[in-house]
């Protein structure tokens, strides 16, 4: 090998990876201006279907949220939603919970109370971490919500 060649693995991405990846920059770049045409479906893809029981709304609802600590104390906050659908919520928390607790949701608005479970733990940030609680039996009218809320569908 001669100074200044290189192997394969010593230049990095071959040229097709580095044009698929600038493809895809394109794309994106066409989509979020809404120029983006949709491709017809590749022959054999399989549709993922939303596993989703009810629609979901980005809506900032605030609810008080009472529980108790690991130490069996108990605790109360206010906190907000970033998500909610029939079936419950994605919250923001200040308060620690582990998935499996349960919690009580009193929706400031309405005064409507419903007890749920912690079922998911998402991004943890540097005093919140986003907390999806799910409702034992689909209940949308806690939320309040009419048919068409002014947030779009969360997709």
């Amino acid at each position: 090998m001669l100074l200044g060649e290189l192997t394969k693995t010593q230049r990095g991405p071959s040229r097709k990876n580095m044009s698929r990846i600038f493809e895809a920059l394109k794309n994106a770049q066409r989509e979020r201006e809404g120029n983006l045409q949709q491709d017809a479906p590749v022959e054999g893809a399989v549709k993922i279907p939303d596993r989703r029981r009810s629609r979901r709304w980005s809506v900032d609802v605030s609810v008080y949220v009472y529980g108790h600590g690991p130490g069996k104390e108990p605790f109360h906050e206010e906190a907000h939603t970033l998500h909610v659908n029939a079936n419950g919520a994605l919250l923001i928390l200040s308060v620690p919970v582990k998935n499996g607790q349960t919690l009580l949701l009193t929706n400031r608005l309405t005064e409507k109370e419903q007890h749920c479970r912690v079922v998911y733990l998402g991004a943890r940030r540097t005093r919140t971490v986003e907390a999806g609680v799910a409702f034992p039996l689909t209940n949308p009218d806690f939320w309040n919500l009419t048919a068409e809320p002014g947030g779009e569908p969360a997709a």
